[in-house]
């Protein structure tokens, strides 16, 4: 089964009012060497991808540091920076000032969370995962990170322990409609077909809307010989994203078995037209049915 994990990013909250900023502001012209009031600006506009405005008070901040007698090894400064360069994609200045936080205080959770979505950039799941369980140390959110936890599992390919981490994040009482699908996906791979449809439902009882939900409801229904209920969530997925190509290949599929080769060709043509290369050995194994077709 071609199955699909969502990575669920948390998002911080909404910093933007204007009167903190304008207090803070007042403070830093009142208070010239305290580095305080703009780390919390550089905190807030980081928070708005003001890279310009974070800048100038982390700047403002290094100067202070280096005149006055201020400690050298503030990790909120250096997390910060860090927060700054991964915003604005210098990945390794990012990773290295997130290292310099967590040498500063090791139970800095963001710092050590961020290092993990970088080692996902860069396939690296194991230190991934280790950075995961430092930040559940300390983090206050607990759910969130159990959840990263599970996914990270999934690219390791350790389907019970990604289950065991997703049922976590929901004892925290949080509902995230991903990890209903993502625990139905695991117990699709492990053989369990009827955990996997429970889950699934579970995820469309959650509200989730995505085209990998329904291609995947879709695969369970064709593999179990419901066929038509497989059409029906084939067709789910296209609504949701017109150029999902998978479901144009399992489109044609069932449209073979119901013996329209017209409309098997139709989407067969579909998919290898629109189908990346990923998908090189379906693409081949089409071309050649396609062929077949022509001679018709």
């Amino acid at each position: 089964m071609k199955l699909l994990i969502i990575l669920l990013i948390i998002i911080a909250g909404n910093y933007n009012d204007p009167v903190s900023i304008s207090k803070l502001e007042t403070q830093t012209v009142s208070n010239p060497d305290d580095i305080q009031p703009r780390l919390e600006l550089a905190d807030i506009f980081l928070s708005q991808e003001n890279f310009k405005e974070a800048k100038k008070y982390l700047l403002q901040t290094q100067k202070i540091m280096e005149t006055f007698d201020v400690d050298s090894c503030n990790a909120k400064y250096f997390y910060l920076w860090g927060l700054y360069y991964d915003l604005y994609g210098n990945i390794p200045s990012a990773q290295r000032y997130y290292s310099k936080t967590v040498e500063c205080d090791s139970n800095y959770y963001d710092a050590w969370r961020n290092q993990g979505y970088i080692y996902e950039i860069f396939g690296n799941y194991d230190k991934m995962l280790y950075c995961f369980r430092r930040a559940l140390k300390t983090t206050i959110d607990s759910a969130g990170t159990y959840y990263d936890m599970g996914v990270t599992c999934d690219y390791l390919d350790s389907l019970q322990l990604a289950i065991k981490y997703y049922n976590a994040a929901f004892d925290y009482g949080e509902v995230y409609p991903q990890a209903y699908m993502n625990i139905g996906i695991d117990w699709g791979m492990l053989g369990y077909d009827d955990s996997a449809s429970y889950y699934f439902n579970k995820a469309v009882e959650a509200g989730l809307r995505s085209p990998e939900l329904f291609y995947n409801i879709g695969i369970i229904m064709f593999e179990s010989g419901a066929s038509d209920e497989a059409m029906d969530n084939f067709m789910k997925t296209l609504s949701v994203d017109p150029d999902y190509s998978p479901a144009k290949l399992q489109i044609g599929n069932v449209y073979e078995l119901y013996g329209d080769s017209g409309m098997a060709k139709v989407y067969f043509e579909e998919f290898v037209k629109t189908a990346p290369l990923i998908y090189r050995d379906d693409i081949n194994r089409v071309k050649e049915k396609l062929l077949q077709y022509n001679k018709k």
